[in-house]
Parts: C-alpha cells; sequence; structure tokens
C-alpha cells in the first residue's frame, strides 16, 4: 500500500508507478506466502509423525483389544462381503492430486526465486519508473550558425554489457556494464568525449546492483535532461573473485587476486581505449558503497594519478577480512586511514563522503575519517542522511554525488 502513494526521486521528481513490476511483485510475495505455508505444514505433518503418532498408535492398540475382547463375547454374524469399487477411484485419485500438488510447488519455487531483490534491494524493487522529465532541445552550435536546425536528444542512455581479459587476474574473462549518455550514439555526439565514474558494489553484491538498485543510470538521466550536469559514462564492474572471501575490490596479501590491479589497469585501459572518453585523472573517478566505498577510496588512494576524484557511500577505512593474511604491515598498506596521511598526492582527490545517522559502525567511521581530514587540511564534502545501511540512503547520496561532482 505505501508503495502506491506517490513517490519522487531524491531530486523531488514525480516517479510514475510500473504497474507491470507491481503485479510481478504481488505474484511473488504470494508465492512465498504460499511456500512458507507449505513447508509450516510439512515440518507440523513431521512433528506429528514424530511426537504423536507412537501416542495414537498405542490407543489405537487399546481401543483393538478392547474391540476384540467384546468380539469373543458376541455370536460372530456371516454376512455377504462388500467389495468397495469406489477404491480404485479414489486411487486414482490420489495419484492426480499428488502430482498437481508436485506442479503446484515447482510453479510456486519458480516463481518465488525471483524473490531476492526484495531482501537485497528492498524497499523499492523496481516499482516506479523514471521520471517523465520535458527534454532539453539541445542545438549543436556549429549546425546552428549553418541551418538553424534543431537536433534532438534521446531521453535516456543506454546500458551496454562488455567484458574484458584481464591481464592481473591471470586471462580471466570479467563482465562489466557500461553507461553511455544520450549524445553518445548521435551525430553530434561522434566528436564529443565524456569524463567516466566507475561505480563498485558491495558485498555481497554484483556488477548491475548500481543500476538495479542504486538508480544511477536514472540519476543520469533525469540530472542530464534538466540540464545540472554535464553528460557522463558510468562503468560497473564485477568485484567477486574466488569463493570463500570477500575481494574486497583489493590486491589479495598472496598475489592471487589482484582486483584493485585489474580496476585501475585493466579495466580503465580497456575503457579508455574502445569508448570516447576524456583519458584524464581530472575526468576519471571512482565511487561504491559499503565494501565498494572501501575500495573506491583504497584504490584512489593508491592510483591519484589515474583517478582524481573518490565517492564513499557507507564506507570504512580500515583494511577487514581474510584476504589481506595476518601481515599488519599490508593490512595497514590497504586502510585508507593509515595510508592518507602520509600519501600527499592523494591530497589533491575530489572526496565525496557520505554516511547515514543509524549506520554504525560505518556512521563513527567515517566521522573519525573526516576529523583525520580536517587536521591535514584536506577539503571534503560530507553527505549526512537519516537512516540505515540501506539502498535508499544511497540512492539519494549518488544522486547528490552526481550534482558533486568536480570535472577537468
Amino acid at each position: 500500500q505505501l508503495e502506491l502513494q506517490p513517490t519522487r526521486d531524491p531530486g523531488g521528481n514525480l516517479e510514475p508507478l510500473n504497474s507491470a513490476a507491481l503485479v510481478h511483485t504481488s505474484f511473488v510475495m504470494v508465492s512465498l506466502a504460499l511456500l512458507c505455508a507449505f513447508i509450516g505444514a510439512a515440518v507440523g505433518v513431521a512433528l506429528a509423525e514424530v511426537l504423536w503418532d507412537p501416542l495414537y498408535r498405542f490407543a489405537q492398540f487399546l481401543w483393538q483389544r478392547f474391540i476384540n475382547t467384546r468380539a469373543d463375547a458376541t455370536p460372530a454374524y456371516k454376512g455377504v462381503t462388500r467389495h468397495n469399487h469406489s477404491d480404485r477411484a479414489r486411487t486414482t485419485l490420489d495419484i492426480v492430486g499428488s502430482w498437481l500438488g508436485a506442479v503446484m510447488i515447482l510453479v510456486l519455487l519458480v516463481t518465488a526465486s525471483g524473490s531476492s531483490d526484495l531482501f537485497i534491494f528492498s524497499p523499492d524493487v523496481a516499482l516506479h519508473l523514471a521520471p517523465n522529465i520535458r527534454q532539453v532541445t539541445h542545438q549543436n552550435t556549429h549546425q546552428r550558425q549553418k541551418n538553424r536546425q534543431d537536433v534532438p536528444i534521446p531521453a535516456h542512455g543506454t546500458i551496454v554489457h562488455e567484458s574484458v581479459t584481464s591481464a592481473a587476474l591471470g586471462g580471466q574473462q570479467k563482465s562489466f556494464l557500461v553507461y553511455l549518455p544520450p549524445s553518445y550514439n548521435t551525430p553530434q555526439g561522434q566528436t564529443k568525449r565524456y569524463p567516466t565514474l566507475y561505480l563498485l558494489h558491495g558485498s555481497p553484491g554484483a556488477d548491475h546492483d548500481w543500476f538495479t538498485a542504486g538508480k544511477a543510470d536514472q540519476s543520469a538521466d533525469t540530472l542530464i535532461a534538466l540540464g545540472k550536469i554535464p553528460e557522463l559514462i558510468l562503468i560497473l564492474p564485477d568485484g567477486n573473485g574466488r569463493s570463500g572471501a570477500t575481494s574486497e575490490w583489493g590486491n589479495s596479501y598472496d598475489q592471487q587476486q589482484l582486483i584493485e590491479t585489474y580496476v585501475a589497469s585493466d579495466l580503465v585501459k580497456y575503457v579508455d581505449q574502445k569508448y570516447r572518453t576524456l583519458a584524464q585523472p581530472s575526468s576519471r573517478g571512482i565511487g561504491g558503497l559499503s565494501m565498494g566505498g572501501f575500495g573506491a577510496l583504497n584504490i584512489a588512494v593508491h592510483h591519484p594519478e589515474i583517478f582524481g576524484t573518490v565517492i564513499s557511500l557507507g564506507g570504512y577505512y580500515h583494511a577487514e577480512g581474510s584476504i589481506w593474511g595476518n601481515n599488519a604491515a599490508y593490512i595497514q598498506q590497504n586502510s585508507p586511514a593509515d595510508v592518507f596521511p602520509s600519501r600527499k598526492l592523494a591530497w589533491k582527490l575530489h572526496i565525496y563522503l557520505g554516511a547515514a545517522t543509524k549506520d554504525e559502525p560505518y556512521f563513527t567511521d567515517t566521522k573519525q575519517f573526516t576529523h583525520e581530514l580536517d587536521r591535514l587540511h584536506v577539503p571534503y564534502h560530507l553527505d549526512i542522511q537519516n537512516g540505515y545501511h540501506s539502498w535508499s540512503i544511497w540512492q539519494t547520496q549518488m544522486y547528490n554525488a552526481l550534482l558533486w561532482l568536480h570535472w577537468g
């Protein structure tokens, strides 16, 4: 019922309800409810078999003994044995019912399998469409001077599924997503180059999270259409490494998983070669949420010659996890809070930090990091929202960060 109320994006623009997504979500929730009821019933039957059935059988045994005792004292009646012809029909119905039940459970399982977004990306699971923004009519200056004709620009950018072979990862093929701004594939955009923002997911997470849950593409479309930000390219890499441990977007201590090198070297090089980017640090940024916020800051501090801007939302500032091994020096080298004071090249980074008031310990960690930046007289922007460690917070903060971005 709450989702049926008028919803607006962080900029106050009305988002129309996506009726198809609402119907799909309703089916998923009903399927989950029925599955829970079935599982509850199955558990109840199992408990009854274990706890109640022995008592029932014992009572039945006593009753049968009582009946048999009375029967021995009563003259036997020889009646005609009747065969119940409905037994065969009942058996057929039982078989059909069992198969129908199995099919129904299978359908419920398939439908409920789409419920992961409800738990990971709640409360808003694509139930609303992008705002209907009246597009600004762009004019190509050169053509306007020649023939005074308007040149239309598409309303939305284009999302491309890409992959690259990473030398840092031993030839592994890594997938990533690309958002190309509205003018990129138009005639007037063919001579234009664009700044690039790399967005890192959290843990657990996937490359598409910033589009599916963070609505980064939608925010970019809206702000570009309103003329509030310059067009940009968004890159969403996959930071999942080997199973059993999160990658932390870093280079593992055993050097068997070089995710940081993949992002800062292999991926950036590939993107700059294939797409029309502004290939300089002042026009290249990196950001992320939670683990991605940590990874973005860690990578930017290590590579200020590659990334000139960093956005860390709900992130942390000390290396955590088994990926770093037990080497104290290596852990310190990958802890932005420890490295930053001595890394003077990183002091020139444009820094955007996001935190939520009820998101501990990340809120306190972020405040402590800002105190260190204050001590070093390093400028930064701090975006504090009321809330928790959730996508609703990161949607708003990414929208604000896109407005804040400094290019050139």
